[in-house]
């Protein structure tokens, strides 16, 4: 254990650990709940109902960020769909020429006087 967390552990003071996971909101969101654990100071900090209606926006933001970023993904997936159908076309297309030009050879060389 660490000397410092011991330190405060003895001391009867609650220590505030955090996994930090890249969410940067996350994080802060979650060090304000810990500091007001036992209370608001409402000295210069921003008002209950604004940091909700920022949270709220932001979290709205991330949603619509995830569904934007699930359409993108959903268009490139069918645009890749859309190619692979499309060669496979162009390779049917190939077969069915080459089939037909096969099929005339084979009528022209019935004509032939064969003996």
């Amino acid at each position: 254990m660490l000397p410092l967390t011991r330190f405060f552990q003895e001391n009867k003071t609650e220590i505030f650990e955090v996994d930090f996971d890249g969410n940067q909101f996350e994080i802060f969101e979650s060090m304000r709940v810990y500091v007001e654990r036992n209370g608001r100071s409402y000295n210069y900090l921003s008002s209950v109902k604004s940091l909700n209606n920022k949270r709220e926006e932001h979290l709205t933001q991330e949603e619509s960020d995830a569904i934007k970023n699930k359409a993108e993904l959903t268009a490139q997936e069918k645009a890749v769909e859309q190619k692979k159908h499309d060669q496979l076309v162009a390779l049917a297309e190939g077969r069915l020429d080459f089939l037909n030009a096969h099929n005339e050879a084979l009528k022209a060389n019935e004509k032939l006087y064969m003996r």
